[in-house]
């Protein structure tokens, strides 16, 4: 979990600049550490995101299919519309968490974050 507190508090400024939205942890909950994830404003600042990161040899994926947008189900789901779900997996990016990551790595990947949304 050190790995994942370490985004978190890295990237909190860009989060209270209203830059990005970091995971939300309720109080009586913690935090198992198995991967990292920002919401950027839209899918398009996503993609610009995840682009510029490549360029910096950080690998970083959005994360989220809605199950009704799937293969399987876009045929079968005929429920009401799913705005949140959509909103999540136009926004959400995931950032390389594994055991290995080191904190230079590490650093290198917050950098690159706070670089894109500073220019």
């Amino acid at each position: 979990t050190s790995i994942w507190n370490t985004y978190y508090k890295e990237l909190t400024p860009l989060a209270e600049g209203g830059k990005i939205v970091l995971p939300d942890i309720p109080a009586k909950s913690t935090v198992n550490g198995h991967l990292f994830y920002i919401l950027c404003k839209n899918i398009n600042e996503r993609d610009l995101l995840i682009k510029h990161l490549k360029e910096n040899g950080v690998y970083a994926v959005f994360h989220y299919l809605p199950l009704h947008n799937s293969t399987y189900f876009q045929n079968k789901y005929h429920g009401a519309e799913l705005p949140n779900a959509q909103k999540f997996a136009d926004c959400m990016i995931r950032l390389p968490l594994y055991y290995e990551l080191n904190r230079q790595i590490q650093d290198k990947i917050i950098d690159s974050v706070n670089i894109f949304y500073t220019n």
